[in-house]
């Protein structure tokens, strides 16, 4: 098939509203340097109801058949909110069911977008990974001038793995007097009637995308000796330490937000957060006070950066595995600092310093798997003082996969 050049126009929902007026919008495009971007805001509803599952073949069997009823009834009642909005009108936004089978229905405003670009070959539609990306391209840039200029913490980057079941593409050719024409004098032209094709194998397509079992349903329940230490553990007074939080919060940039460059600056600072932790734990342990282990922490020169901390809680290390007649082996230098170095501390340094943002899926797992070896490492060297309960170092439970649709 040969190519033919054109225009194609990308038609989606995105899960938030916007105060830019309705309208379309002459837009940077990093490949034809203009685009159009149409946004109209709308109003529909997200329901969700207790014990009616999805309708399919195979719609949740084992779940349907699982569970029996709960000993203590659920009264069935209705309760309605109703919002004052900024025009003074007042509108119904949320209707909750309590019952057996109740659940909500709650007012969504999203926001329609179309975004209108040129392609050298409008047969690219068929081709699965080409032309929503090029629309985000063009998209996200859009959203973030907004986001900056109106300080809108709503609106988030759009991508395929996080916010479309579906989007419509249409296309329009070009006709022979316009294969000469500038990309300014092209866009002028849409200010006139123009014919898109909108038949799907004739001019237009249609993208889906399939969702994630992994994230949509519960996991495999717990049994045996993690349901028993599980058991036992909720009865115990605990509080997560901020490293931990800081790699789980990581985990959920990587497999549910998709931003890589998030994940790594969350995993290396759970490493530094720990390592702070660890040093302060020791002293403590050693006779200081709390206010003079942060003092030295804070005002000493040799604590100064996190690999001068590293190098410090080495020598604390040493000492208490000296006094425990444990063996030691220096974490500064080994192959694991050498790997977080390189690949968490360096890409970290390049995400906040240098503004890098290309990281990959594989960058971003590498890292949070170094950031919990490094954990595991450090506590590991300190038997008797380390957390009781404590996170795997292993990353082989994470893969890519479809994503969760954030709508």
């Amino acid at each position: 098939m040969s190519t033919q050049p054109g225009f194609i126009a990308v038609l989606f929902d995105v899960p938030f509203p916007t105060s830019v007026p309705n309208g379309s919008y002459l837009s940077f495009d990093p490949v034809k340097t203009l685009a159009v971007v149409t946004l109209t805001l709308r109003e529909g509803s997200r329901a969700f109801f207790r014990n009616r599952p999805v309708i399919g073949p195979t719609s949740f069997q084992e779940l349907q058949q699982a569970w029996q009823e709960p000993q203590r009834p659920r009264a069935d009642y209705s309760y309605v909110a109703v919002n004052r909005l900024h025009d003074g009108r007042d509108k119904t936004t949320l209707n909750v069911h309590s019952g057996t089978n109740g659940g909500y229905a709650e007012c969504k405003y999203y926001t329609e977008v179309a975004v209108t670009y040129l392609s050298d070959d409008i047969n690219e539609i068929s081709i699965n990974g080409v032309v929503l990306p090029r629309a985000c391209e063009i998209l996200n840039p859009f959203l973030d001038k907004y986001r900056l200029l109106n300080e809108d913490y709503r609106v988030s980057s759009i991508s395929l793995e996080r916010n479309f079941y579906f989007a419509t593409c249409h296309t329009s050719p070009l006709k022979d007097d316009e294969l000469k024409l500038s990309v300014s004098e092209l866009f002028d032209r849409l200010q006139q009637p123009r014919t898109f094709l909108t038949q799907l194998g004739h001019g237009a397509a249609n993208i889906l995308r399939s969702n994630s079992f992994e994230l949509l349903g519960p996991r495999e329940t717990m049994t045996g000796a993690i349901a028993d230490l599980f058991s036992n553990f909720v009865m115990e007074e605990f509080e997560l330490p901020l490293s931990y939080d800081l790699v789980l919060d990581a985990l959920a940039y990587l497999q549910r937000y998709r931003n890589y460059r998030f994940a790594i600056v969350q995993a290396e600072t759970a490493v530094e957060v720990h390592v702070r932790s660890l040093l302060l734990k020791l002293m403590l342990r050693y006779g200081k006070s709390e206010s003079e282990a942060e003092d030295m922490i804070e005002n000493d020169g040799k604590y100064w950066g996190v690999k001068s901390k590293i190098r410090r809680l080495d020598d604390w290390t040493a000492k208490y595995a000296t006094d425990q007649s444990v063996a030691f082996t220096p974490f500064v230098d080994s192959v694991l600092y050498r790997r977080w170095d390189s690949d968490l501390y360096g890409r970290r340094n390049s995400a906040v310093h240098a503004g890098a943002g290309g990281f990959s899926y594989d960058d971003a797992s590498r890292a949070i798997g170094i950031a919990k070896e490094c954990i595991a490492s450090f506590e590991a060297s300190i038997p008797g003082l380390q957390n009781r309960i404590r996170l795997n170092p292993s990353m082989s439970a994470f893969r890519l996969n479809p994503g969760e649709v954030m709508f």
